[in-house]
């Protein structure tokens, strides 16, 4: 967005979103009452059908937020409508219920490796390894995820190949290719439940690579000084992290050109390491959107998981999952 909104502006965007949620909801609701009548798996199937509906109409209201937002999207950030808490939607005896977040938000683990396959990208696998450090995990998880990425079967220290896959009880190679969802995590040595959990919140295949300072977590914000090697300006560590989450409450970054004296005004350190690495990996945009639409009607959930690109006012939907 170009300039910041006031107040009544953004008050008028929501309403208008909400607006057009309603009079979608309300087609869903006819159709509801087909699906009804066609189904002949009893109660459950008919409230399955039901909520499965509830569920898109909640992914097509994430659209008109998008083209709300497109009118004026310079940069995003955690004041613009998208990324508004939405309260839930009661239409007859179901709810919708929407979640959106960024995914430019997150690290690309896709961006380990350079694009040949082979070679890391050592500045990328820093952050990540800090990303790691941060949250506790084994930092040999870094090199196992580099093993399932590269094209090659030589594993590196704490690594796996096929070899180690192959011995399992349950038997699969090493993917030696970008992962195509995260979930694909689950499979790459070292990963456990637990791990993942840790993880999940702060890693993205969908990505374009660049974060987004304004929408950064914490832990993000503090692994992205990683990878100085000798030429060490600094450090993010908490304190400046936080300063950057609360400058960017009321003064989100919004310009490129002056995106360094910006972060110097925040912190020095901004200002020193922004040339040397974080002119690379941080960005004021995002592409990318995760979207989690629920229908719920009399206790039976469905939940339209999905990723999509935004092109100007228009989604292309990368992923698509129906839980």
């Amino acid at each position: 967005m170009t300039t910041p909104r006031r107040p009544d502006e953004a008050g008028i965007a929501l309403v208008v979103t909400l607006l057009a949620l309603v009079l979608i909801t309300t087609l869903v609701w006819e159709i509801f009452h087909t699906g009804a009548r066609a189904a002949q798996s009893g109660a459950y199937g008919r409230d399955s059908i039901r909520a499965v509906l509830l569920a898109e109409a909640g992914v097509q209201a994430s659209k008109v937020i998008f083209r709300e937002d497109a009118k004026n999207n310079d940069f995003d950030s955690l004041t613009d409508i998208w990324a508004l808490s939405q309260p839930p939607y009661e239409l007859g005896d179901g709810t919708i219920s929407l979640t959106i977040e960024d995914e430019e938000r997150k690290i690309n683990i896709n961006n380990l490796i350079m694009p040949q396959g082979k070679a890391p990208n050592d500045q990328n696998v820093a952050v990540f390894r800090r990303l790691l450090e941060i949250l506790a995990i084994d930092p040999s998880v870094a090199d196992a995820v580099l093993d399932w990425l590269d094209n090659d079967e030589s594993p590196r220290v704490g690594g796996a190949e096929s070899s180690y896959y192959l011995a399992l009880p349950n038997p699969y190679k090493s993917k030696n290719d970008l992962f195509d969802t995260v979930e694909e995590l689950r499979l790459v040595r070292g990963v456990t439940p637990e791990v993942f959990d840790k993880l999940r919140p702060f890693v993205t295949v969908y990505s374009s690579g660049r974060v987004n300072i304004n929408t950064a977590p914490k832990e993000i914000l503090m692994a992205l000084s990683a990878g100085q090697g000798e030429t060490n300006l600094g450090e993010i560590d908490e304190k400046t992290a936080d300063a950057i989450i609360t400058s960017r409450q009321d003064k989100p970054f919004r310009s490129s050109a002056t995106l360094k004296s910006d972060l110097a005004a925040v912190s020095p350190v901004l200002g020193n390491i922004y040339g040397t690495i974080f002119k690379n990996l941080i960005d004021i945009q995002s592409t990318n959107f995760h979207v989690r639409a629920t229908g719920d009607v009399f206790g039976t959930v469905r939940t339209i998981d999905t990723v999509g690109a935004r092109a100007g006012n228009v989604i292309l939907w990368r992923y698509w999952r129906l839980e």
